[in-house]
């Protein structure tokens, strides 16, 4: 009998934030395969911290992550083998070029430089022309593109954009989430996106998380935004009708 698949992302009982003091705390959480998961929350409310925690770029004061059942701790490089994560466009380093930059994530996720789920994808996101030109040259949604474009390569099982889409244009921001789409739609994938956009959220996920205060205080899964979505006003007035509860 085959073994279970374990979820993308397991987060138990986690405690991050800089300097010993915990930004986020009591986070519980799962995202599964097939799960397109938006990471709600005003400015200040955890939102990037909880992200920098999952990807390892800071340590956890408590708890426990696990991609795809890899714990992060215990195998940092492996459980990091298994996600992609589209970095904010302005912390690129800007002195490498697009190709350099995602020749050097090519080789530490051990996959080829253009092992995309789409083929030519710089042609097909529009940067291409800017490929060897230094990062610290290109407009910010160029960068924004060139980091999306990193965080495929290799198809990695669990995609995290930090409020990524921000700033591109409606054809590369309708030809990610097309693409993001489908490979959530294949069930070998799971995304989190972090936004403030609740019409981001009510066209492409598939559950959400509302992060207050470093902590989750609502939550709705697949049947909650689907009756949100059915519910006068939709999605965004059910979300901040909830919150305002």
């Amino acid at each position: 009998m085959p073994g279970r698949v374990p979820p993308a992302l397991h987060v138990r009982g986690l405690a991050a934030g800089y300097g010993g003091a915990a930004v986020v705390s009591d986070i519980d959480l799962q995202v599964q395969l097939g799960d397109w998961l938006g990471l709600l929350g005003a400015n200040g409310s955890g939102k990037s911290t909880l992200l920098r925690a999952i990807t390892g770029q800071i340590p956890m004061l408590e708890g426990e992550i696990s991609i795809s059942g890899i714990n992060l701790n215990a195998a940092p490089e492996r459980a990091k083998s298994l996600l992609g994560y589209a970095v904010d466009g302005p912390d690129l380093p800007g002195t490498l070029t697009p190709r350099q930059y995602l020749e050097l994530v090519a080789s530490i996720r051990r996959c080829t430089a253009n092992a995309w789920p789409v083929e030519g994808l710089p042609n097909h996101f529009g940067f291409a022309p800017w490929l060897d030109e230094p990062i610290a040259a290109c407009s910010l949604g160029t960068r924004a593109k060139v980091s999306i474009a990193a965080a495929l390569l290799g198809a990695p099982p669990l995609l995290i954009l930090d409020e990524s889409l921000n700033g591109l244009d409606p054809v590369s921001s309708w030809r990610i989430k097309q693409i993001l789409r489908s490979m959530v739609a294949g069930g070998g994938h799971a995304v989190i996106l972090s936004t403030h956009m609740l019409e981001t959220v009510s066209t492409v996920c598939n559950c959400a998380v509302f992060l207050h205060n470093g902590r989750i205080a609502r939550r709705w899964d697949a049947a909650a935004l689907e009756a949100a979505r059915a519910a006068p006003g939709g999605v965004e007035t059910s979300i901040m009708q909830a919150l305002s509860d």
